[in-house]
């Protein structure tokens, strides 16, 4: 899936957005305004709706809410997984295997445990690849 950047402040967050991520509003974000990125897992954290991309600025992804993005090309990545649990803080979690399947993976690629960006970057080469075909 392929998404452009429409806002890279928290000036384009929504209310509910602003109030789980305090401090986010003036803060610029490592994405250029109307660049596409490749969308490398989804999650429902705190009830908002997170795109994992590697901004514009970046060498590792990070976790950015979906309603700074427009879709541009809806095609999901063939071989996505999903989970979800109501319960958890992580309502609901959607990308390649191991960020769905590996209980705490989520948490050691935020973290950037070698081990967890090895397969990431492994991962992203084969998205990637899918993303340009």
């Amino acid at each position: 899936m392929k998404v452009r950047c429409i806002a890279n402040t928290g000036e384009g967050f929504a209310e509910k957005t602003l109030e789980a991520m305090v401090g986010f509003k003036t803060t610029k974000l490592p994405l250029k305004l109307q660049e596409t990125y490749i969308v490398y897992g989804q999650a429902i954290y705190g009830g908002i709706l997170q795109y994992l991309i590697i901004g514009s600025y970046e060498n590792l992804p990070s976790w950015y809410p979906a309603e700074i993005f427009d879709t541009v090309d809806p095609l999901m990545y063939y071989e996505e997984y999903y989970m979800y649990d109501k319960d958890s803080l992580i309502q609901a979690i959607w990308g390649f295997k191991e960020l769905v399947l590996i209980d705490g993976y989520v948490y050691s690629l935020i973290e950037r445990e070698k081990w967890a960006v090895e397969i990431f970057l492994k991962r992203k080469k084969e998205i990637d690849e899918f993303e340009h075909d």
